[in-house]
């Protein structure tokens, strides 16, 4: 029998986003069902602001840590100029290689890619081998991204933060997989980011007996810093990498 036959599990990505860890989990044989907890918008930013990027020989570095920094970003610079591509030659740093992957849509490639899996490795790597003292660096993030980056880049060098995405928490929720949760008949709940487990945390309360996973450190620290255990943690931050994590985890409880 394989792992994760007949297992319930609910992921909680953004709809636009669930399709590739539902089908890798009803693969295996799992009952997989996406419960979406937040969805993910551009941030138009004012022309001034645009054009500030645009400038591109005032920031030695561009730094993306999620595909969704990057849509947002390269969103902004179509709307202001109708092209993707910079006036000046820029480096771009990014958060793994599914980041690097989209920033290659945009015609762009990254010039350095984070060893690790999150904004903490990423600051590590850029302080210990990239940034030079005083260097001008952007941020592309979303609004509720945590200030992590800025303020640890900020012991180095000048940085600039721009939001280019925002996170909305989402209240309706289908009935059905809120009524598995609340009567916990899922074998695992999934969490991408730490805002979807926050708004998962405010609908459901009190979620001791459900067992938790998260994709990425960056999310496992935050389910964890509310006073939950984490079941299981993918070592990189993709469906893949979560998917074979759960496959360890179940074939360890048989």
């Amino acid at each position: 029998m394989k792992p994760l036959e007949g297992k319930v599990i609910i992921t909680t990505q953004p709809a636009d986003q669930s399709q590739t860890l539902v089908e890798l989990l009803t693969e295996r044989g799992a009952g997989a069902l996406n419960l979406p907890m937040i969805e993910t918008h551009t941030l138009l930013l004012p022309a001034a602001q645009v054009k500030e990027m645009l400038h591109s020989e005032r920031f030695r570095l561009l730094v993306f840590t999620s595909k969704k920094g990057v849509k947002g970003f390269f969103e902004n610079l179509w709307h202001q100029q109708n092209n993707y591509r910079f006036p000046h030659p820029v480096q771009i740093a990014v958060v793994g290689h599914g980041t690097a992957e989209c920033l290659k849509n945009y015609g762009h490639e990254a010039s350095f890619i984070n060893p690790g899996n999150d904004a903490q490795d990423l600051a590590q790597y850029l302080l210990s081998e990239v940034i030079q003292p005083q260097d001008n660096i952007l941020l592309a993030l979303g609004n509720r991204a945590p200030d992590f980056l800025e303020k640890n880049l900020a012991q180095k060098a000048n940085i600039k933060r721009v939001n280019v995405y925002e996170t909305i928490l989402l209240t309706e929720i289908d009935q059905m997989m809120a009524d598995k949760i609340r009567q916990r008949k899922t074998d695992m709940c999934i969490f991408t980011s730490p805002s979807g487990f926050s708004a998962f945390k405010d609908l459901f309360g009190n979620l001791n007996a459900l067992p938790l996973a998260a994709i990425g450190n960056t999310t496992a620290r935050a389910i964890k810093d509310s006073g939950y255990e984490v079941a299981v943690i993918a070592p990189q931050p993709t469906p893949e990498a979560m998917v074979i994590a759960l496959e360890e985890y179940f074939s360890g409880k048989t």
